[in-house]
């Protein structure tokens, strides 16, 4: 296996977001109200998500687009690699790259915290890079350029959010449905006081 590393001029503020760490899974009786005290998120976002939650309840309206906004702008921040610097940094290796007769060539960025194999064949150049646990972040094929690939750490934040937003939205519907039942049986009582 032939490993080399790959220099990184002009691009040393890729970071790898991927540090972002769930909680170990919890048992079932542990997951009861429990997503304040076991999340891996700044409590000033969950209670935004809860916030949201609530609104989106108040609405009608399921995760939507403010949400999907945020969530998608939290994560590209804090969660996820920079994507669009690192094909900016492959895109003329792999102009250039070299052909391989379509065996592997394993590389590493220096200075970063990611690696990638390249193949280089009849049918044409693909690549795989990867972040720091393994997960694959971005492929390329020059037959269909570059491809984004979910890491477990996005997964696991879209997990979370996810989680957060559905018992914040599930508690509120239900409040609303308890004050709605309870105003209409005083409703009923004053209507029947009154005939009385």
């Amino acid at each position: 296996m032939l490993m080399r590393s790959i220099g990184m001029e002009h691009f040393s503020n890729i970071i790898s977001h991927t540090t972002y760490q769930a909680k170990t899974p919890l048992s079932k009786a542990d997951k009861i109200g429990s997503e304040k005290k076991h999340t891996a998120l700044p409590e000033k976002v969950v209670n935004k998500i809860k916030e949201m939650a609530k609104d989106g309840a108040a609405k009608g309206e399921y995760m939507g687009k403010d949400y999907i906004s945020y969530i998608n702008s939290y994560k590209e921040k804090h969660v996820s690699p920079d994507r669009s610097k690192l094909i900016a940094l492959m895109t003329p290796r792999i102009m250039n790259a070299t052909y391989t007769n379509g065996l592997p060539f394993f590389f590493k960025i220096i200075g970063l915290p990611f690696t990638g194999q390249m193949n280089g064949g009849a049918t044409g150049l693909s690549m795989l890079l990867y972040d720091k646990t393994g997960d694959e972040v971005l492929s390329y094929s020059s037959e269909t350029g570059w491809g984004k690939r979910q890491t477990r750490a996005e997964t696991q934040f879209y997990d979370e959010t996810t989680a957060i937003y559905y018992h914040a939205y599930k508690s509120a519907r239900a409040e609303m449905k308890a004050n709605a039942s309870q105003s209409n049986g005083m409703g009923a009582h004053s209507t029947f006081d009154a005939k009385a």
